[in-house]
Order: C-alpha cells, then structure tokens, then sequence
C-alpha cells in the first residue's frame, strides 16, 4: 500500500491498495477511526464522481471510493469475465487497507459490484446503499445491450471522440462542462472495459443478489435516470429496504450531492 498524496478535491487524499492482479486506486476522506463507508462507482466513470458526497459525510465517517480495476487509475485488467470478479478485486484493495468491516454504496454499475459483497462475504457488509438499482428484465437488457455494450473504437481521425461526447450527453453528463468533461476522460481511459463491464451487468443475477442480501438496505433514484422505471421493481422486490427519490439524471452524486448525502446520512445513523 502506497503513500497517499493530496487530491485536488480538499480532504480528500488519494492513494493505492494492492489486490491480487495489481493496484486499485482510491480517494479518501474522514478520520480514519470513524465508520467506514465504500463507494463503487458507475461504468464507465471513476470514485471521482462521489467526492461532493464524501465531502458532506467526512465529519462523521471515513468515506473511500475506489477506481474499479479497468476504470480510473486502477491497473488494466486482461479481461472482467464477470461483477464477482470485481467484487473479489475490491474486497481485496479493502483487505489491504485494513479494513473488518464497512458499509458499502454502489452506483449503477457500482451497485451491481456492491450487491453481491454481503453475499460472498457474509458479516463484512454492515449496510448496502444501491443508487439506480438495475433489476432489468431479459427483454430489458437485450435493449440495454444495443446502446451501452458498445466500445468507443479509437481510429485516426478521431472520430471516436465525438462519439463518446455525444453519448455522455444521451447519459446526461452534459449538466456542466466540467462534469462532461471528467467523464470524457475516464470513459475514454476505459474504452476497453466498459463493455466488459456492461456485458457482466447483463450477465449477472442481480434480482438473485437482491433477494440474499440481508443487512439493512437503501435504494435511491432520480426521475430523470434511465434507470427510473426499475426503481419500482426494486421496491417491490425489497419492501424492507428504505427508499429515497432524489434529483439529478445518472449523476446524481455530482448533481445532487446534498440529496444523496441526507438520505445516506439518515439511513447510516439508524
């Protein structure tokens, strides 16, 4: 395990955790004696897109987003046949740090790789945080399939490039420059994996994982997600979990900060 250096982000320090194919990057903020929460982000973006909620949850918990493997800073992996391989890769970086025990919240993508943890390692997952839960149906994903398993293939004229801003946009990173910005950046450091990692959301059982899981749970939305109209089914699927409506589109950590970090704030003291 590495030094950690200063991130630009204030309070938040960067650093790196070994597992067991290569190094997984994360950011970190809050005393580390505090509660632990992990946060797992969407594909094909990084642990960036969580640090205004970090920065809101810091005073009471010590808050770590980590760069999946193939994602952000984090080694390249030669392939991710599946999201428990994630899973395994990230337990790993969290073993190295040191860390027993933790509540984990996942973004879309993240929330797939977050499902499972209390599953394959019972007693370590103290609550899970799913923010746009995808329970999509077969027919569903073979739609989903057609948009967000395509790979921006670099060629010379550039192109791509183009490609993969406009379709940020369609996702709607498009708020704010800045955010596009990001975005464009560590989608284009993943156009490899990205459809590897989608291809794994499709793949997976997650209505299976949802039914296992058995610590406390929150499951979060926006209405302008695309996402949105799986919500419902995730509530059904899980009446015991807590459920919270809150704003932006698929960013809703950059977007609605606040929102996000209210409902988990709440939902961390029970």
């Amino acid at each position: 395990m590495s030094d950690t250096t200063p991130a630009v982000a204030a309070g938040i320090r960067r650093g790196y955790a070994d597992c067991a194919e290569g190094q997984i990057h994360y950011r970190a903020a809050g005393d580390p004696a505090s509660p632990v929460v992990c946060f797992f982000h969407q594909t094909a973006s990084s642990g960036a897109m969580f640090e205004k909620v970090m920065a809101r949850l810091a005073r009471d918990y010590r808050c770590i987003a980590f760069d999946s493997p193939g994602f952000g800073q984090s080694y390249q992996p030669a392939a991710i046949p599946s999201l428990g391989f994630l899973a395994d890769r990230l337990m790993e970086a969290i073993d190295d740090l040191g860390i027993e025990r933790f509540h984990a919240c996942g973004h879309h993508t993240g929330g797939c790789v977050a499902v499972e943890m209390p599953v394959r390692y019972p007693g370590r997952v103290e609550s899970l945080t799913v923010i746009g839960p995808v329970l999509a149906s077969e027919a569903e994903k073979a739609e989903y399939r057609k948009t967000f398993v395509k790979p921006f293939e670099i060629e010379e004229t550039g192109a791509f490039l183009k490609t993969a801003w406009d379709y940020l946009t369609l996702i709607g990173a498009g708020s704010s420059v800045e955010l596009h910005t990001r975005e464009m950046v560590d989608h284009l450091i993943a156009h490899r994996t990205m459809p590897m990692a989608f291809s794994g959301v499709w793949d997976q059982d997650v209505a299976g994982f949802f039914k296992q899981v058995d610590v406390p749970m929150l499951i979060m939305c926006s209405e302008k997600d695309v996402l949105w109209p799986l919500f419902e089914r995730a509530k059904a699927l899980r009446p015991d979990a807590e459920a919270r409506v809150v704003g932006g589109s698929d960013y809703q950590p950059d977007e609605d900060p606040d929102g996000i970090a209210a409902a988990m704030r709440e939902f961390l003291a029970k």
